[in-house]
């Protein structure tokens, strides 16, 4: 083959690989497409997919639910059927009960018929009861003695301004004078005083009931009511129960001034015996210190002897009957303190006997004593004095009447649950039955209507009463009319065991030697009693400085070299001063111990005396008495008490 053959060969091969090339490039450019277009369908087939895929999974879900669903119906279908079959055999008996149950409504039916019928018959005869008691009720509201009042309270705001009346009985137009209904209170009067219409506003307002008495000026009258709050709880209604008690009021005002008058007089009776009681007390004490000074000097004489003892007598006499107004002036007063201790009253009870025992057989009286060594808890002093009491009216009452027997007093004790049982016996005439309460009551005495002056004042009783009532106890009596009687009164226990073998102080007999040497400053406005004062004391071995004033004792007081060791003064003193303004005195130079005497048996004088720390010795003073006080305000020989005297201005 030549060059240009070959050429031409190749050239058409040339241009056939290019129409082929052209064709593959068409080719695989429609190929390009279709596999655009086929990616494109693939994309859309795959969401298409994936959306068929959860519908599928969503489907496939539902399945399962209806599955499940299925079968939650098919059990609720066998459960049905099984509760149908259940309800058809209830049914069964249901209608058998249903059945049963009609007859049954049918009886009460008739039975409701019945008992409707009767239902109405009692509504009647109720009704009738009704009317009846309506009418009753309004006879008694027409005719009750209490006034009543139905109001309505005005309010403005909280505060109650005004009453409107609605109604009010017969009894309360009576007591107001007037008829209310349909008026205001102001208009009725506005001088009705402002604590109505509180007390009223509070019922109404708040529901407070009020019972209480208060005083309507308009009409002059106190009224004693009852409001309380009635009907719906939103009304402000009160309805008011009330009475007239001005009468009362003024029985009750004038029981009041007959009171004060009472006690009034009561004062002034307190105060005139404790003026007489002194008055009284002034000669007698200066009798009774003349008597004892007289006892060292009659010597042998027979008829002096005798005379000096019945003086003696009729002083003892005297002074018993003002130591009784004494003792019940201490009581009244409420000064006497309760102080208990445990002791054996076993020697207290027979220095009692002893003590009387000469008086006893002086009057035909046999005294026996039945001492106990049980040992109680109270106060020895008090227990002393009421039993002392005891001892004295038994003695002097406890003889048989119009009898030449000899009559018997006993005292003794009994053991008892509580304590233990005082007890004073006698062969009496006894006491009968309607006096055994006026016994006990001051100035009261049985047979002596003549009043005789040996037989006492009638206080013994009276003081014996009131000591025990201190005591915490009451005197207990049982008597028998012509055969005697016994007062008994019981203590406490002690309230430790070894205070049995404890004993009361026996009394010391004589103190007059412990006085002798010492200093007393005497003040006493009484010539008389002063000069037999100084006398018994110096008789005494003590020294005595006497003054009749306080102003005549300031003059003094200067000039003295040694100290007094106690002041003896009188309380009534001349140009208005007393015993309080002495010891005063003499205690702005010396603490010195002080023993007051007076006849005043005011309670006053009690009380002041315990305020100044002095001793009080009320006239006429025995001079044991004195003796004895004296002993316990001065200091013993073996004690040395220092006192600095302040400088004299």
């Amino acid at each position: 083959m030549t060059r240009d053959s070959e050429r031409e060969s190749l050239l058409k091969r040339i241009a056939e690989l290019d129409r082929s090339l052209e064709q593959a490039l068409v080719t695989a450019e429609d190929a390009q497409e279709e596999a655009r277009l086929l990616a494109t369908d693939r994309i859309e087939m795959e969401e298409e997919l994936s959306a068929q895929r959860q519908e599928i999974a969503a489907l496939r879900e539902r399945l399962t639910l209806s599955e499940s669903r299925r079968a939650e119906l098919l059990s609720a279908l066998a459960d049905s059927d099984q509760w149908l079959s259940v309800l058809r055999r209830d049914e069964t008996h249901l209608s058998e009960e249903l059945q049963t149950s009609y007859e049954e409504l049918q009886v009460l039916t008739e039975e409701l018929e019945h008992a409707n019928a009767e239902l109405e018959l009692r509504v009647e005869e109720r009704t009738a009861q009704l009317t009846e008691s309506e009418r009753r009720f309004r006879t008694l509201f027409e005719a009750m003695d209490e006034g009543f009042l139905l109001a309505d309270v005005l309010f403005d705001g909280d505060r109650p301004v005004d009453v409107l009346y609605l109604e009010m009985n017969p009894a309360a137009r009576r007591m107001t004078g007037e008829d209310f209904v349909g008026r205001r209170l102001r208009e009725i009067s506005p001088a009705f005083e402002e604590y109505w219409y509180e007390v009223f506003g509070r019922a109404a307002r708040d529901g407070e009931s009020t019972r209480t008495e208060l005083y309507a000026g308009p009409l002059e009258k106190w009224i004693s009511f009852y409001v309380f709050k009635v009907g719906d709880p939103e009304q402000r209604r009160i309805a008011v129960i009330f009475r007239d008690v001005t009468e009362r009021k003024q029985t009750q005002e004038q029981l009041r001034h007959a009171k004060e008058t009472a006690e009034a007089a009561n004062r002034a009776k307190t105060k005139f015996l404790a003026a007489a009681s002194h008055d009284l007390r002034q000669p007698i004490q200066a009798a009774a210190l003349y008597a004892h000074v007289l006892l060292g000097s009659v010597g042998a004489d027979p008829i002096a002897q005798e005379s000096l003892s019945r003086l003696k007598a009729s002083i003892d006499s005297l002074n018993g009957m003002l130591s009784g107004l004494l003792d019940l002036s201490r009581l009244e007063a409420g000064v006497i303190e309760v102080s208990v201790t445990d002791f054996s009253p076993a020697a207290l009870m027979a220095r009692l006997a002893e003590e009387f025992r000469g008086v006893a057989e002086a009057s035909s009286i046999e005294l026996r004593c039945r001492p106990s060594r049980l040992a109680v808890s109270t106060d020895s002093h008090l227990l002393e004095r009421l039993l002392r009491n005891l001892l004295s009216n038994a003695i002097a009452h406890g003889r048989p009447k119009d009898t030449d027997g000899r009559g018997r007093v006993l005292v003794g004790c009994r053991r008892r649950a509580n304590g233990v049982e005082f007890q004073v016996w006698d062969n009496g005439p006894g006491i009968p039955e309607d006096a055994r309460e006026a016994i006990f009551e001051e100035f009261r005495q049985l047979n002596n209507a003549e009043r005789n002056a040996t037989q006492g004042f009638g206080l013994g009783l009276s003081i014996v009463s009131r000591i025990a009532r201190l005591l915490g106890s009451e005197v207990a009596l049982r008597s028998w009319v012509g055969s005697g009687s016994v007062f008994s009164v019981t203590v406490p226990y002690a309230r430790k065991p070894e205070a049995s073998t404890v004993a009361l102080p026996p009394l010391e007999v004589n103190r007059e030697p412990r006085l002798k040497g010492r200093t007393v400053l005497l003040v006493e406005d009484d010539e008389q009693v002063r000069r037999s004062m100084t006398m018994m004391l110096k008789r005494w071995g003590l020294r005595v400085v006497a003054v009749s004033s306080a102003g005549e004792l300031a003059a003094t007081l200067p000039s003295l070299r040694r100290r007094p060791h106690v002041v003896l003064t009188d309380y009534r003193l001349p140009g208005g001063d007393s015993g309080r303004s002495v010891v005063e005195l003499v205690r702005q130079r010396w603490p010195v111990p002080g023993i007051i005497i007076t006849g005043d048996t005011a309670p006053e004088r009690l009380r002041e005396a315990m305020s100044l720390g002095c001793r009080l010795l009320h006239k006429p003073v025995l001079p044991a008495d004195l003796a004895g006080a004296l002993g316990e305000v001065l200091p013993s020989r073996r004690r040395r008490v220092a006192h600095t005297a302040p400088s004299t201005p």
